[in-house]
């Protein structure tokens, strides 16, 4: 990267979405068994971190014509962006987390890079590093690739394989592809998805004119007020959905015609969704976000116990853990005398291949498509089936590509329209939920074997919670970070999350 660069689209989309009371910060912790010799770490934040992508030591500078540049900061210091922290209780997970969450409303320091680390000197019986990043500066999937070069496969060296992470922008149904045919066909799909997502953007100002209409209607008259809103509502999805579809039939393989058929009823979804709505019900959670903020992990799952349920319900391992969580939101729910049939989360998709070696500038290049979940049911293998028939439905459909445009087209409305459009989506879902593959084999950092690993990306409107799965070294951790005036007591989420796959584990074993 040359000494200026400006921000794309994406990345500028995220570094304009900062709220007090919601920051575009990536939060993550990983704890080690030994004590971090700091001499050691600096030299490996120098020479793979900061001194490996200039974005690490650059500001984002505004030009006048409103463009972002990232530029490199001539008084650039390591030690600048570095704290080191004592616990109340270093043998306590809670005093951890409790350090987190302060910081889940601390903005980060514009006049420098836009990143810091927390060096925690002693938690258990070795150190904790937290390290706080703005979303601007890359993905999920970019930092957990960045985050590899950091590690070493044993405690003198040696470079660490990156995990799988599933491209869920270029599948082939077909005939495999090469590599550039692939991507450069996934362009199409978003560039020709591009009409389809302006229209859905430009959607939104009338819609918000016609909710305040139908809401004056519906009192005046509210049999003509519901007529008007079903009608209207199934025009516009329809019309959605023909864009969508029409759209993609002219850069899918083999014409197109079977694959379109075939993702037809999720366009269709993805209309509704847009369009319409999800199915996200108001409950103890829906209000405005605070600057109160939690954070939690439960105790780790074995991945393996975690395979082979999935392998006896034919499921994937995502379908499990995230029945499980649907699961956990459930008992939440019921705990606090409330009924919620569904609730939606908004899911990151990759849509890049993950590059051998990792390009400097880092950058975001993902999706956000709606997951919802069934959580009123209690019966664990019910929700399992739900959530593999939706999970399926997803995977056929072009959600990420078509979300994809729409988060591009959002970020070229003008401030006051790109608020609301923000708000108009974000809103429709409870916050986000990140399932992350991390490395399956122990890893060190600095020389010390690194325990523990789990982080939470940022929500955005008044979403109330971040959920998280992280797998490392054989095992899975699932996190919240949680608004606590919306969600009191959310810890009980995640740790309900290993009762909830038991009862799956024993009503598998009944069948």
């Amino acid at each position: 990267m040359s000494e200026r660069r400006r921000l794309s689209t994406q990345d500028q989309f995220w570094l304009e979405m900062d709220r007090p009371n919601n920051l575009m910060v990536v939060d993550s912790v990983m704890w080690t068994s030994t004590p971090l010799d700091w001499d050691r770490l600096r030299d490996v934040m120098n020479n793979r971190f900061a001194g490996r992508y200039p974005v690490f030591r650059s500001l984002a500078i505004r030009d006048d014509d409103g463009s972002w540049w990232w530029q490199e900061s001539p008084d650039f210091d390591l030690d600048d962006h570095v704290t080191m922290v004592s616990l109340d209780d270093p043998d306590d997970p809670a005093s951890l987390q409790r350090l987190i969450a302060e910081h889940r409303t601390e903005m980060l320091d514009r006049s420098k890079p836009l990143w810091e680390l927390l060096w925690v000197e002693r938690y258990h019986e070795g150190s904790a590093v937290v390290m706080r990043t703005h979303h601007s500066i890359a993905d999920g999937v970019r930092m957990v690739e960045m985050a590899m070069g950091l590690f070493d496969s044993g405690p003198d060296g040696g470079p660490v394989l990156p995990p799988g992470i599933t491209n869920h922008a270029a599948r082939t149904r077909v005939a495999p592809m090469s590599g550039a045919t692939r991507v450069g066909r996934v362009d199409r799909l978003r560039t020709d998805a591009s009409r389809g997502a302006r229209g859905l953007v430009g959607r939104v100002p009338g819609m918000a004119r016609e909710a305040v209409k139908l809401a004056r209607a519906s009192v005046l008259n509210p049999v003509g007020a519901g007529h008007g809103f079903i009608t209207e509502s199934a025009h516009a999805a329809n019309d959605a959905w023909q864009s969508i579809s029409t759209s993609m039939q002219a850069v899918l393989p083999g014409g197109g015609v079977v694959n379109v058929l075939a993702a037809a009823p999720s366009d269709f979804d993805v209309a509704r969704k847009l369009v319409l709505g999800t199915r996200n019900d108001p409950t103890i959670w829906t209000g405005h976000a605070t600057t109160n903020k939690g954070v939690a992990w439960a105790e780790p799952l074995p991945l393996a116990d975690v395979r082979a349920l999935a392998k006896a319900n034919e499921a994937t391992i995502n379908d499990v853990l995230v029945s499980c969580l649907a699961g956990s939101l459930q008992r939440y729910l019921r705990s606090h005398d409330m009924h919620c049939a569904s609730t939606t989360f908004m899911v990151p998709v990759n849509l890049k291949p993950l590059n051998t070696g990792l390009p400097d500038e880092l950058g975001n290049a993902f999706a956000l498509i709606y997951l919802e979940l069934p959580t009123a049911k209690t019966d664990p293998m019910e929700v399992l089936a739900t959530v593999k028939r939706r999970m399926m439905r997803m995977k056929h459909g072009h959600e990420p590509a078509v979300t994809f445009k729409i988060q591009e087209e959002i970020a070229g409305l003008g401030h006051g329209l790109y608020v609301a459009s923000i708000d108009y989506f974000a809103n429709r879902a409870a916050g986000v939920l990140t399932n992350v593959p991390g490395p399956q084999m122990p890893v060190y950092l600095a020389g010390s074997k690194v325990e523990g690993i789990v982080g939470w990306a940022p929500v955005s409107g008044d979403q109330p919670m971040s959920l998280t799965i992280y797998s490392y070294d054989g095992k899975v951790i699932v996190g919240i970070a949680a608004d606590t005036d919306l969600v009191p007591g959310f810890q009980a989420i995640v740790e309900r999350f290993s009762e909830v796959f038991d009862e799956m584990t024993a009503a598998t074993a009944t069948q």
